[in-house]
């Protein structure tokens, strides 16, 4: 799920992740639903979130026009079945997860 709009949403992960099925939550009901809310000052701006930010700078990613609302903390989940079968409900704005990792957990579930 990501707060940009349906098409917004579409054209990200078509380029990143053009399996993946998401869903567009501009009003934030799955978003309480999964639990997560804006983030405190420690959680948006905190020194973790300036080390990953640093690091991402030298890899190569730049910031981008925020979609949404730029204080909701973000998470994963992967759902089948109707069922949640994993999460990952990030610490600060600057956790980082590969995306192989959701992918992983995907097989396991196939398993």
């Amino acid at each position: 799920m990501h707060l940009a709009s349906e098409e917004e949403g579409e054209a990200f992960f078509a380029k990143r992740w053009p399996e993946a099925r998401a869903v567009s939550d501009p009003q934030k009901d799955l978003y309480r639903s999964f639990g997560l809310a804006r983030g405190s000052v420690g959680q948006l701006f905190g020194p973790s979130v300036w080390v990953s930010g640093v690091k991402a700078l030298f890899k190569g990613h730049g910031g981008g026009r925020p979609q949404g609302d730029p204080l909701m903390m973000s998470g994963w989940f992967l759902v089948t079945g109707g069922a949640v079968v994993w999460t990952d409900v990030h610490e600060h704005a600057g956790s980082e997860r590969p995306w192989t990792e959701l992918g992983l957990a995907w097989q396991a579930q196939l398993a």
